[in-house]
């Protein structure tokens, strides 16, 4: 046996052998991302969620978390299983908090944590809206999955960009404020009345005294020269009815 791997023949086709071996376990190694992305994802319609997850399992470098309706359950099991990643509906009526409320939550809970949202709202105020709230990125929902999955690369990458998608490509900058009339507040407090909430309603959901979004809606009403309620009731309809429906 000595003799026989002494060989040269031998000795250089195992030696050939062996480093050929040595270079596919080095592909196949480098070929793993060093760390899959954790993403946890919320949507109050099991479809969307789960479709979502599914593409997102097919890419070699994610690993879902979640896939969940409740945003009760979603928080819940990021504190016992934190991600890298939370994609989040940004319209989620039938649970006690969302839009700009609910990122501005997530992010004090997780500070760290990137977070894209998407709706099927208008684009200009959904976007801004959820730039101010402090997500990461924003895409809307009639775009393509792939857009997804690039946006939390970028957004891994360069946390403190926002990015939004539009027609497929993704890009990089600050949205404009959609009606420099009114302040952020202001206009999540006529978002959730387009929704139906009433003034004690939406204190309740937002944590904030009823003369707080009393005042809000006034100066919002002030702002867009509103007579009455009838006529911010006809506003909230041309403004949000895209919104709800996409809800």
């Amino acid at each position: 046996m000595v003799f026989a791997y002494s060989r040269p023949g031998i000795r250089s086709a195992l030696s050939r052998y062996l480093l050929g071996e040595e270079v596919v376990r080095r592909y196949v190694l480098s070929a793993r991302p060093r760390h899959r992305i954790r993403v946890s994802i919320l949507d109050d319609h099991p479809i969307v969620g789960l479709g979502m997850a599914a593409f997102l399992r097919h890419q070699a470098d994610f690993e879902v978390v979640q896939a969940e309706t409740s945003a009760l359950r979603f928080l819940e099991t990021l504190k016992e299983s934190p991600c890298d990643v939370a994609i989040v509906d940004f319209y989620l009526p039938r649970e006690p908090s969302d839009g700009v409320d609910f990122i501005r939550r997530l992010r004090r809970q997780h500070p760290d944590l990137i977070i894209i949202t998407f709706s099927g709202g208008k684009v200009e105020d959904t976007q801004y809206a959820a730039y101010k709230a402090g997500a990461n990125g924003y895409v809307p929902k009639g775009e393509r999955l792939l857009c997804v999955a690039e946006m939390i690369r970028k957004s891994i990458g360069a946390p403190r960009t926002f990015h939004a998608c539009s027609q497929g490509r993704l890009h990089a900058f600050k949205p404009p404020r959609p009606d420099p009339r009114l302040t952020t507040a202001e206009a999540e407090i006529l978002r959730n009345m387009a929704l139906g909430l009433s003034v004690t309603q939406i204190s309740g959901k937002l944590l904030r005294s009823k003369k707080t979004v009393s005042t809000h809606k006034r100066r919002a009403m002030k702002k867009l020269a509103l007579a009455n309620d009838l006529a911010l009731a006809l506003y909230l309809k041309e403004k949000f009815a895209r919104s709800a429906e996409m809800a």
